[in-house]
């Protein structure tokens, strides 16, 4: 293997080519491209094969190839810092967390002549025009773009704390679905004319307002031992406040306790719910145990109690509860 020159006019890339290159693209050859590319940029390759057919496929395979292998080099070292470009940071988190796999289906292959024999092998002269190349990406970004848009101008005007976290994924994978071709683009040495630094950054500022306005606060219905064992536990991801409501949600708990005795033992039990709602007290979404908790001894209360309290820590539905809430928390870090 040995590394070939592809040229572009105006700029040059290196690929790694396995078949043996036989010749390169004459002045006639390179004149006749740019005229069939109207005047524009082309990307050239030599394929060679035993025969016409495996020789033109190997030159398509190749060009595909090392643009695609291109892409993988610039997704690994590139360099992506906020202050370059104001929407960057967000989707190198996204890339860090995802494998990106471009494809690339490349259209408009063009030979400069029929495949010739030479030396025992036949060789395809092939080009493709970088605009015909693009065209495929561009739309892509185009459909990302309009959807960027859309979401934006939903998000802007919602005030549920869930449904703005949501607006705010959708953002996200939408920018990380325009930037996916745009690293195809930058090999090709094709700029987008979809502005959507200038959208994403609209949300993005629209967002961080909303996660500077809203917290979680707490209240409860004063039993301190239900309530004291889920606060701990939920607090230890969602902060909350347990002053006044302002300028975001509550979570409200009850927890109601049953104690009752038998000529075999008392038994005592939590029945939790907790209700997610505005601070004017509208109810967005109510959260009911699955189960009943609950704990027991043969003589003392207290004992039942501690019984109690110990199995609620290990209760399987405040995994549930956890997750429900942290999709209404500000992701305010993201």
């Amino acid at each position: 293997m040995h590394f070939v020159n592809k040229k572009i006019f105006g700029w040059t890339l290196f690929f790694m080519l396995a078949p043996p290159v036989l010749a390169d693209f004459t002045q006639a050859d390179s004149a006749k491209a740019i005229a069939n590319c109207q005047g524009g940029t082309f990307i050239s390759v030599i394929g060679s094969g035993k025969d016409a057919n495996e020789a033109k496929n190997n030159a398509k395979a190749d060009i595909t190839k090392n643009i695609e292998s291109e892409v993988t080099v610039i997704t690994t070292t590139e360099t992506i810092n906020e202050e370059k470009d104001g929407i960057f940071r967000d989707y190198d988190k996204l890339s860090q967390e995802s494998t990106i796999k471009s494809k690339l289906t490349l259209s408009g292959f063009k030979e400069i002549e029929s495949p010739k024999r030479k030396d025992g092998k036949y060789e395809s002269k092939t080009y493709i025009c970088v605009k015909d190349a693009a065209r495929g990406l561009l739309e892509q970004q185009r459909l990302a773009h309009d959807s960027l848009e859309r979401t934006y101008n939903i998000a802007r005007n919602k005030k549920h704390p869930k449904e703005k976290n949501e607006a705010w994924e959708k953002t996200q994978r939408h920018l990380f679905k325009f930037m996916e071709p745009q690293r195809l683009l930058n090999v090709l040495g094709v700029e987008s004319p979809y502005p959507v630094n200038k959208i994403y950054s609209q949300t993005k500022a629209d967002y961080a307002n909303f996660c500077r306005n809203t917290k979680v606060f707490w209240q409860d219905a004063g039993n301190k031992e239900c309530s004291g064992v889920i606060f701990e536990r939920l607090s230890k991801k969602i902060p909350m406040e347990k002053s006044g409501c302002s300028g975001g949600f509550r979570l409200n708990l009850s927890c109601p306790i049953d104690c009752s005795s038998s000529s075999l033992e008392i038994e005592c039990s939590f029945s939790p719910r907790l209700s997610i709602e505005s601070c004017d007290g509208e109810e967005y979404h109510p959260l009911d145990a699955k189960e009943i908790i609950s704990g027991s001894d043969q003589y003392k209360r207290d004992v039942a109690m501690k019984i109690l309290t110990a199995n609620l820590k290990k209760a399987i539905f405040l995994n549930e509860w956890e997750k429900e809430i942290l999709g209404w928390v500000p992701q305010c870090g993201k």
